[in-house]
């Protein structure tokens, strides 16, 4: 008779809530290398990041290395910004554009920009104080200037004075320079001081220039920063220049500068008045280009596209008897080169159609005469926008009205098949 097999002793089971000491039971307590590993898997995940860098100064010293400051809006406090950025060695690459707001600088601080932000392209400079040694000394070993794509400088509440600006100006080499002045009875402390030369530290080779200035009759600065602008700039770099302006200083100040730095390379021009508010305020204002003669742009000997603004108005409101379109024809005419491929005329505050083919209040017909084939061989396109007022817009037919007077006033573009017409409302 065979063995029964003996029975398996049962062995008494674990207890299954026992806790199993671990030595992590943090995702803190894990090594820097760790951390890193994991928040490079999540850098794409922008507010997963920036919850983890508020939840405790162990997480946040590692998700900042994988945070992007792509555009930094630094007031007042440039220190504290400076001092985050140099603890760490990546986000300061990830600057692409630098935002300053009422802040000092001077040379040391915009080298420092230099080193810290390698990758940044574009600079803003807000209400930027800044006061230059003078004369200013270069030092023995000058690092070479701050390259970026456009450079902003503006002016909303005072701090900057002319000497600062171009000596800040002069520390940086920007293609395209954007400058943006206010001047109100509420900035009557912004200082357009005597420009002195001897503050720059070298003439950056800008290739597009862009200024706007809006200020009382009792603060024009814009022609003197034209000016200081005409003996900072490196001749012949120029290409576009487009100018808002008020007076008919700033008009000459643009000539002045057009022939100091040279327009030999200037293929975009654009022409803008900075006018008043209300149609009733402008129909007595003074336009600022009202005489050709005050700009002579044949130095532009390779201009290719023109924008100019004509304001229509009243025949009572005409200034010495003048058709509104005399300083278009007068530029066209004398001064401008047959290189130009196009022209935009920018028409505003028009009343009626009929005032299109009017030869006294706005006379287009000349600027038929003057554009001509033979005069402008590589013509292209002549760009007419009418702009409307708000009574004429809500006229029955007055888009098709207007494009017939358009084309009725300028037969000879229209039969060359460059003429374009645009008709919209006069928004200020």
């Amino acid at each position: 008779m065979a063995r029964r097999p003996a029975k398996v002793r049962k062995t008494k089971a674990e207890n299954c809530t026992k806790v199993v000491k671990s030595e992590y039971r943090k995702i803190t307590d894990l090594p820097p290398e760790l951390l890193h590993m994991i928040f490079e898997y999540f850098k794409d995940e922008r507010w997963t990041m920036k919850t983890c860098a508020a939840t405790c100064a162990v997480l946040r010293e590692v998700t900042v290395e994988h945070l992007e400051y792509t555009s930094p809006h630094i007031h007042e406090n440039l220190d504290h910004f400076m001092t985050f950025m140099r603890r760490h060695t990546k986000p300061p690459e990830t600057v692409r554009e630098l935002n300053l707001f009422t802040l000092a600088l001077d040379e040391s601080v915009m080298n420092e920009i230099k080193r810290l932000f390698p990758k940044v392209e574009i600079l803003h400079l807000e209400d930027i104080s800044c006061a230059p040694p003078l004369p200013y000394h270069p030092p023995h070993l000058a690092p070479q200037p701050m390259q970026l794509e456009r450079l902003v400088l503006e002016s909303y509440h005072g701090g900057w004075s002319l000497c600062g600006m171009m000596h800040i100006l002069s520390l940086l080499a920007p293609k395209s320079l954007v400058i943006n002045l206010v001047w109100d009875k509420k900035t009557k402390d912004l200082q357009m001081d005597k420009f002195d030369p001897s503050c720059l530290a070298s003439s950056p080779a800008v290739e597009e220039l862009r200024v706007a200035c809006s200020y009382t009759p009792d603060q024009p600065p814009l022609a003197e920063l034209l000016d200081a602008l005409s003996r900072t700039l490196s001749p012949g770099h120029l290409k576009s220049v487009n100018l808002t302006c008020d007076l008919e200083a700033d008009v000459r100040a643009l000539d002045a500068l057009l022939r100091r730095i040279g327009g030999s390379n200037v293929t975009s021009l654009h022409l803008h008045p900075h006018s008043r508010g209300s149609f009733s305020d402008r129909q007595t204002w003074s336009d600022p280009f009202d005489d050709w003669r005050l700009l002579d742009i044949s130095a532009c000997t390779k201009l290719e596209t023109l924008y100019l603004h004509i304001y229509v108005k009243r025949k009572e409101n005409l200034k010495s008897g003048r058709a509104a379109s005399y300083f278009a024809a007068g530029l066209l005419a004398n001064y401008a080169s047959p290189t130009l491929r196009k022209v935009t005329i920018n028409l505003h505050d028009l009343e009626c159609p009929t005032t299109l083919g009017n030869r006294v209040v706005l006379k287009l017909q000349e600027l038929d005469k003057v554009v001509t084939a033979a005069r402008f061989p590589n013509l292209q396109q002549f760009e007419l926008v009418v702009g409307v007022t708000d009574e004429l817009r809500h006229k029955a037919h007055y888009h098709p009205d207007c494009c017939e007077a358009a084309r009725r006033a300028l037969p000879g573009l229209h039969a060359r098949g460059v003429l374009s017409i645009f008709v919209k409302l006069s928004v200020w």
